[in-house]
């Protein structure tokens, strides 16, 4: 997902604004690289963590077919949790409290719509594709 949302960057760099690496690394470091390795590890682990809750879910659910479908509904909830971690941003976030970075506001409505757009996309994709993976390897 993280590709996706970097060649949304590439290919619309004025209207996708939201440099997720960098804002979730500059959390930590100040570096701008290790902000880069920072952030890409603080993004992969937590796509794990919401990739083993959609399956704890099914699981618990006792869910076996339509996963894709349930996987748009976990994905929904997934930005609904996502976007409303992003309204905190500022409080907790040292760079934009410095200013050095632009809050992206909840749901990254403080962004472009296309960076907002996007980051909603994203998360629905990502729900299917869990949904996907996991009716695969099932």
């Amino acid at each position: 997902m993280s590709a996706f949302l970097y060649m949304g960057i590439g290919m619309m760099p004025k209207q996708m604004k939201m440099n997720l690496f960098l804002l979730l690394g500059t959390m930590m470091v100040q570096d701008k690289r290790m902000a880069y390795v920072a952030g890409a590890m603080m993004h992969g682990v937590m796509s794990i963590a919401f990739g083993l809750a959609h399956v704890a879910l099914y699981t618990a659910f006792g869910l076996e077919s339509a996963l894709v479908i349930w996987g748009v509904l976990f994905g929904l909830a997934h930005w609904l949790i996502s976007g409303m971690g992003l309204s905190m941003m500022p409080t907790m976030h040292p760079a934009i409290r410095r200013g050095e970075l632009q809050a992206p506001g909840a749901f990254a409505m403080s962004l472009p719509t296309m960076t907002a757009t996007g980051f909603f996309m994203l998360h629905v994709m990502f729900g299917i594709l869990v949904g996907a993976f996991y009716t695969a390897l099932a």
